[in-house]
């Protein structure tokens, strides 16, 4: 679970924070002024939603070359859409 903290907790506490997410898998939201600004998570959290983006991508390249026809335009414009999305996110 997210835990939100407040800026200046985490940066009063970064040492820790950086322990229990590198060791424990803990993740935080970040705060300034009530409003979430960053996240700390594991490398391993980072890498694993970067390789589920990848998968998310592929899976949508392939659904797309399965659909290729004249009635599927509308949906092949909302799966581009939706793999754009996706490469944003992987940024």
């Amino acid at each position: 679970m997210k835990e939100s903290i407040t800026a200046m907790y985490a940066r009063k506490n970064f040492g820790r924070l950086l322990d229990k997410a590198a060791l424990l898998g803990e993740s935080y939201i970040i705060e300034r002024a009530g409003r979430p600004m960053a996240a700390l998570v594991s490398i391993d959290q980072m890498n694993n939603r970067k390789a589920d983006i990848v998968a998310m991508e592929d899976a949508l390249e392939k659904l797309i070359k399965k659909i290729k026809g004249p009635k599927s335009k509308k949906l092949e414009k909302a799966i581009a859409e939706a793999k754009e999305a996706a490469a944003r996110l992987n940024t």
